[in-house]
């Protein structure tokens, strides 16, 4: 290692050589390389091109490169306008020292000036990348000095785990899934399965710095799993019988003796081993080895021995186990003892632990195979395969090559800066170092901080950092904090004074360089502050003597840090806002957990993470709202939705619900919004679905409104993009919840960010390089998770090991390692997790039980509490050591109890008051009317009420059943008078089992509208709709040939009249039109529209079939409206095949029900019979159809004279059509019952009237008198 210096940005060398800076923690490292970069573009005059800029991520060579790019624009607007003495917020100290020292000269600045010029047109083309960037860029540009044989095609890292993930699943498919269903168990209760080899081949192939490291002789991946995994358990599972009954006995009585020993020189917790145990455990293990024994493996004689029975025999795991004993030696911190009994010892763990190794050797080995013949034959080149290819050692092509290759690099770059150096992989260093660090004529800079080093699992080696750091010519150091203010910087130096004593790495004291405004803090606390909770009678886990467990202490920490949240955001004069703080966890449920609490007293959070959306609570909920869109008459659906967040139904509520019929009317509700999803749209039912009530309380659900929406901003496109209808967005959502993606899609990470002011809640990896003005750090009195194989690395011999349980005899070395390893890394996540706060930073401690190792210990303890145990660190101890060494730290316990209080966003102490009551009426006139809405007032108190969306939309829902007790008198006593013996058609029907109502009318329509009228109702084609839309509706699909029936029927019917023989089955498609929207507006004028209007229009029409009746009846409507007349017109056809002959028309599908009501003594009985003329004019007067068909008629005249040149209503109108389904006779009926030509049961025909649709058309237009 060369010299040692604090940087300067304007005096730093610039000439070739290996030069190391080291920026700690807000030290401004990207303003420090941006600022290189104008000095070598100016004093070195190199070009853009030759300067290599090297990340960690794209997001952070983004940052660079717009760093770079701003700085060269102020360079040169400084060096534009020296005489002025330009003067900018943005020209710094550092740009304003750099700018004197050339202001005299002017021919110097001139062509610096073209030089910058030259290099900002340049920019966007330089190499500001990523490691792996630059591997691609040079791949491509030097395809024959590297070696490879054909341009290389990159594979992103998503696709790149999608693939292995493929593979994993597939070769599970076809080997482990072949073993015995026994043997199966026990490979899962090993930690084994398609995920877990996934994930592991991934970081296997991803790090190609180690080597995998394979020394099974019996493992042959070219050969199946199952016959090898079968002669491996034999073969383990004789020699463990053999060694047992040889060695047994003196193994158990060894492990009482050592337990013995243990006892005499003081330590007492041997567990699992005593002295004197209770039990005789090794009888116990004899007697379940005799239930095997007696066997020969794989006879039928006897239940032959299985992997699950070993897995859960728990002497052999949690006593016999030698890794048992190695785990009492090392939490007692003994030396490690030789085996006592090797020969058993060793067969016991061979049966245990081998047959679930060789599973994942085969499995690794094979997938790892089947990757690398897929990226040949594909083409496709992974990162790590973009670095081996250009390691100079990894093979003897990139080695013949490698010298070409290095010279064209030589060539093409002069300086190289590598960013966030501490996360460099010794590949990657031995590229660099190679080509550049070893040449005389480059300058090589790295920037780094080993104390920031915490992706290890990436492949970032910090063994690396001090190696190269060792290498270079010349260190220099950021010791100017622009981040923290003075006060928090200054306890951070005092309280970091000791530095990093796992990682054995000093923490300089730095100085403030901050110029912010300072946070008012209260003057009880300082700017760094420790939390520690008050032992209390009614919290039982911090009074006992002894440390509590980690569980039970996170238990307390939610309500710890939403009660110091509180104290920071409710104090009156506070200038914090939420999104000012930041939680730093360490794990995803951490984060769940804190934010369950900061909802429950009303704080806004969100959870900056790479989650998936489909994972989140909004989903679930999502799915049962979609769920009932798909199927709304399911009762289970329904109240799962109640008692959602969606409603917040409570069981009194959902009980009181169904005897108010509050139920149908979701059930109402969701159909029709199901039937309307695509129209509508997802986020469109739900905005209607969702009162305000709600929304306000889903709004303090901290981000679920906001998943809630995003998620259903997804779901709408994949209905608009696959043409999904409510059932198929049910099943997409449920299949994108059950198969997540990973790496997660960016749309599908949760945007979490609905409320401006939400506090931060941050896992601590993904919180470096953010800054907050207050940090939480609930959690750093935690010890690292134990280390967990199989696969494990040795970066001494850099290669990778796999072993199940290597923690005893040879592996020892491995777990203590990965301990050691655990330990420094979770200390370097403690140091940037600290140092992200800006005027504040609050630490929550506990003295948890075995949490010995945290990272926090040598900061509040001192450095030399390495071997204090748990109740050593107690809150007596820290206080002293603080109160000595760190006067700008306070201390303060606080209470564990319940949340205090409550935050509202809106303080406002302004009284409120009513305004003054209106006095004039509102106007109700103006809106969206139609024919449904006119008609509703006619409506008596005891029969159902339209749908309001219904009447806002113009649909007929008319389709009900006929309520004799509420006709007027005059119809009542046609019906009574009716003799249904008079007349000789059918009284039965196939529509009379049926159901009836709205829903089932709709049903019918739907149908209608979907069915081709010129294919066999018979047909494929038509039975699928037939049976969708009963099963949409909800209806029972026995109905399925009643509907094929009836539907034929109405198809085949020749409709008489004006129309002669024309049958619906005639239509062809192109001449006629399937619910025809229309929206008309209501008085240009302004004029109103009232009844009377209406009545006086139609009075012209009295002459005709319905005579002075409907006139009259008219009257009793209610009408008074403005705005635009909406509607939907079931079939619009046209009668001749000959153009200029046709005439147009149309026809509304009508499912009342005409019959009697049935009694006791009456079976149900629904036909022709009951659809003579006089009761379909009956029908037709009470619903007020006449009014409904002139209106349709309106519409069309209206789209006819738009669309259909030379258009004469008196020429081209034809009429209406009301055909009553249920009413509608066979063609068996019709052949043999002699009728009257003008009578047709089930259907009501009249040709228009011209004179009435042009007056109703003026009428419409321009309003009434």
């Amino acid at each position: 290692m060369g010299i040692e210096s604090e940087f300067n940005p304007n005096t730093f060398p610039l000439e070739p050589g290996v030069r190391l800076i080291e920026a700690s923690a807000g030290t401004g490292k990207t303003f420090s390389l941006a600022h290189l970069v104008l000095r070598l573009l100016t004093e070195k005059q190199h070009s853009i091109n030759e300067i290599l800029v090297v990340s960690f991520t794209r997001a952070s060579a983004a940052e660079i490169k717009a760093r770079i790019t701003n700085r060269l624009i102020f360079a040169l607007k400084g060096l534009e306008n020296p005489s002025k003495e330009y003067k900018n917020k943005h020209i710094d100290q550092v740009l304003d020292e750099w700018l004197k020292k050339f202001i005299n000269d002017i021919q110097r600045r001139m062509h610096w000036v073209n030089h910058l010029l030259d290099a900002l047109t340049n920019i966007d083309q330089a190499d500001i990348t990523t490691i792996h960037g630059f591997c691609r860029r040079t791949l491509q540009r030097d395809v024959i000095e590297s070696g490879s044989a054909i341009e290389p095609h990159p594979i992103a890292e998503g696709e790149i785990k999608k693939l292995v993930n493929e593979i994993a699943h597939e070769y599970w498919i076809q080997n482990v899934l072949s073993l015995a269903p026994q043997h199966l168990k026990g490979i899962k209760q090993a930690g084994i399965n398609a995920e877990s080899i996934a994930k592991k081949v991934l970081a296997i192939d991803q790090d190609p710095s180690l080597k995998l490291s394979i020394k099974r002789t019996e493992v042959d991946v070219s050969k199946p799993l199952k016959e090898q995994f079968n002669t491996n358990l034999k073969t383990c599972w004789e020699s463990f019988i053999s060694s047992w009954e040889e060695y047994g006995s003196d193994l158990d009585n060894e492990l009482k003796k050592i337990a013995s020993s243990y006892r005499e020189i003081g330590i007492v917790d041997t567990k699992p081993y005593s002295p004197n145990p209770r039990k005789n455990r090794y009888q116990e293990l004899n007697e379940w080895i005799n239930i095997f024994k007696c066997s020969q493996y794989g006879s039928k004689k006897s239940k032959p021995i299985s992997y699950e029975d070993i897995r859960t025999q728990k002497l052999l795991k949690d006593y016999f186990h030698p890794l048992k004993l190695a785990e009492v030696e090392r939490r007692n911190q003994l030396d490690y003892s030789s085996l006592i009994r090797p020969k058993l010892q060793q067969a016991i763990a061979d049966l245990f632990d081998k047959p679930a190794e060789l599973v994942f050797i085969h499995a690794v080995g094979s997938v790892l195979e089947s990757l690398r013949l897929k990226r040949l034959k594909s083409g496709f080149i992974s990162f790590s395969d973009q670095l081996k290819a250009l390691d100079p050692e990894s093979n003897c092509s990139v080695k013949n090559n490698f010298p070409k290759l290095q010279e064209r690099l030589r060539q093409r770059y002069k300086v190289i800066l590598i960013d966030e150096f501490q996360d460099t992989d010794p590949l990657q260093w031995r590229i660099f170092n190679t080509v550049f660090g070893k040449s005389s004529k480059h300058l090589l800079v790295m920037v780094g901080d080993p104390k920031q080093a915490i992706y290890k699992f990436r492949g970032g080696d910090l063994n690396t950092y001090l190696l190269a750091r060792k290498e270079a010519d010349r260190v220099d150091s950021l010791l100017t904090n622009f981040r923290a203010s003075a006060p928090l910087l200054s306890s951070l130096n005092q309280m970091m004074s000791c530095g990093l004593k796992y990682s054995a790495l000093n923490v300089p004291s730095l100085k403030s360089g901050s110029k912010r405004k300072l946070l008012p803090l209260s003057t009880e606390s300082h700017s760094l502050e420790i939390l520690t909770p008050k032992p209390s009678s009614s919290e039982k886990v911090l009074n006992s003597s002894v440390p509590p467990l980690r569980n039970k202490v996170e238990q307390l920490i939610p309500n710890i840090v939403t009660n110091a949240i509180l104290e920071l955001i409710n104090k009156p004069d506070s200038e914090l806002h939420p999104n000012d703080i930041c939680i730093l966890v360490n794990r995803h449920s951490q984060a769940n957990d804190i934010r369950l609490s900061l909802s429950k007293s009303g704080i806004p959070s969100r959870l900056i993470n790479k989650g998936d959306i489909f994972e989140s609570e909004a989903a679930t909920i999502l799915q049962r709202f979609i769920d009932c869109l798909s199927s709304p008459n399911s009762i289970d659906n329904i109240r799962l939705l109640a008692c959602s967040p969606l409603m917040q139904w409570d069981i009194n509520k959902l009980k009181d619900a169904e005897e108010t019929k509050e139920i149908d009317d979701l059930i109402i509700q969701f159909t029709n919004w199901g039937n309307e999803l695509n129209e509508l749209g997802l986020i469109g039912c739900l905005s209607n679905f969702l009162e305000s009530k709600n929304i306000a309380s889903l709004s303090r659900k901290g981000t679920l409104l906001g998943d809630l929406f995003q998620c259903a901003q997804l779901v709408q496109e994949a209905v608009h993009n696959q043409g999904l209808n409510a059932r198929g967005a049910a099943r997409w959502l449920k299949q994108q919840r059950t198969k997540l993606l990973d790496p997660t899609p960016e749309d599908r990470q949760p945007n979490s960010d609905i409320a401006e002011e939400a506090i931060n809640v941050i896992t601590i990896h993904r919180s470096k390089g953010l800054e907050f003005k207050v940090v939480i750090c609930p959690y750093l009195w935690q010890s690292p998770s134990s280390p967990r194989g199989p696969l494990w690395r040795d970066d001494v011999k850099k290669q990778w090991l796999i072993s199940i349980n290597p923690g005893w005899g040879n592996g020892n070395q491995i777990i203590d390692s990965a301990i050691v390893e655990a330990n420094q890394e979770a200390e370097r996540l403690a140091y940037v997790a600290m140092t992200r706060a800006q005027d504040k930073l609050i630490v929550i401690w506990i003295a948890a039980s075995k949490q010995e190792n945290n990272p926090l210990k040598f900061f509040l303890f001192g450095p030399n509490s390495l071997d204090a145990k748990a109740e050593d660190l107690t809150f007596e101890k820290m206080n002293t050591w603080v109160k000595a060494n760190n006067s700008n730290i306070s201390i303060r316990q606080v209470d564990i109890g319940k949340v205090k209080g409550y935050w509202d966003k809106f303080d406002d102490k302004s009284i409120l008051k009513l305004g003054p009551t209106p006095k004039r009426k509102l106007d109700k006139s103006w809106g969206r009317h139609s024919y449904s809405s006119w008609i509703s007032s006619t409506y008596r108190l005891n029969e159902r009420p339209l749908n309001p969306d219904a009447i806002d939309e113009g649909k007929d829902l008319e389709q009900e059943v006929v309520n004799l007790e509420n006709r007027n008198p005059d119809v009542t006593t046609f019906y009574q008078r009716e003799n249904l013996s008079d007349y000789n058609w059918s009284k039965q029907g196939p529509l009379q089992n049926f159901p009836r109502g709205p829903i089932a009318g709709e049903c019918l329509h739907k149908i209608l509208e979907r069915i081709n009228f010129r294919h066999p109702i018979s047909c494929k084609d038509s039975e699928l709709v037939i049976v969708d839309e009963l099963r949409r509706s909800g209806i029972d699909e026995k109905h399925r040939v009643d509907v094929q029936v009836a539907l034929e029927r109405v198809l085949n019917i020749k409709m008489g009249k004006s129309l002669g023989n024309l049958r619906f089955k005639d239509i062809d498609n192109r001449n006629k039109i399937n619910e025809l929207g229309f929206d008309l507006c209501l008085s240009k004028n302004r004029q109103p529209i009232k009844t009377s209007d209406l009545e006086k229009t139609l009075h012209s029409c009295t002459k005709r079939r319905f005579g002075k009746a409907y006139s009259d009846q008219i009257k009793e409507l209610n009408i008074y409206s403005r705005g635009f007349l909406t509607g939907s017109i079931d079939l619009v056809f046209n009668d001749q095949n000959e153009f200029s002959q046709k005439r147009w028309w149309v026809a509304d599908w009508k499912s009342n029900w005409l019959a009697n009501h049935p009694t006791n003594n009456l079976t149900t009985y629904c036909g022709p019979a009951h659809y003579s003329a006089s009761r379909m004019e009956e029908e037709m007067m009470h619903h007020h159809y006449l009014l409904q068909a002139n209106l349709y008629l309106v519409a069309l005249h209206r789209f006819l004279k738009w669309r259909l040149p030379g258009y004469s209503p008196n020429k081209h109108l034809g009429g209406y059509v009301y055909v009553f389904l249920r009413g509608i006779p066979s063609q068996d009926e019709i052949n043999s019952i002699p009728r009257n030509s003008n009578e047709m049961p089930g259907l009501i025909i009249e040709e228009a009237s011209a004179q009435t649709v042009l007056e109703l058309d003026s009428l419409i237009e321009n309003g009434g008198e």
